[in-house]
């Protein structure tokens, strides 16, 4: 809840927000993000035997750095488009203030559709099952 709380109000930036508000804004949704991460792994590899646990860590630590890096530049894409839009709606494009609303017009757009994504995940939480790690499974490949 505190990155959604964080991602709605991110996107309601103007150019008059305070440095101050952002960086609150940010160890907000940071810390909200990192009261996800450890019981979204621990979850995660639950599936798994016990034995297996490495592999599963270091598939979810690659996944994690491959995602960040897809979610980066769709986000950047999407602030991306998001000023040129408004940039293009507006009489004077090349005037410094079309561009820093373009800026901020992008940024809200960005944050709007990263808070449906959140809103998403955090529904689809809802659906996730607590398992117990399998204690003597066969993997159908030895571990050493």
């Amino acid at each position: 809840m505190l990155v959604i709380l964080s991602l709605v109000l991110f996107s309601q930036l103007a150019a008059s927000t305070s440095v101050a508000y952002v960086v609150a804004l940010h160890v907000m949704m940071l810390i909200g993000t990192s009261m996800v991460t450890m019981p979204a792994q621990t979850t995660g590899l639950n599936q798994l035997p016990k034995q297996l646990y490495p592999h599963g860590t270091a598939i979810m630590n690659t996944l994690h750095q491959v995602s960040g890096a897809i979610g980066t530049a769709l986000f950047v894409s999407i602030m991306s488009s998001g000023k040129e839009s408004y940039v293009k709606g507006v009489n004077e494009p090349n005037t410094a203030l079309a561009k820093v609303n373009g800026l901020i017009s992008g940024l809200q757009q960005a944050f709007f559709i990263a808070t449906i994504v959140g809103v998403i995940a955090h529904v689809l939480s809802f659906f996730l099952k607590r398992t117990q790690a399998p204690e003597n499974s066969s993997t159908g490949f030895p571990i050493k």
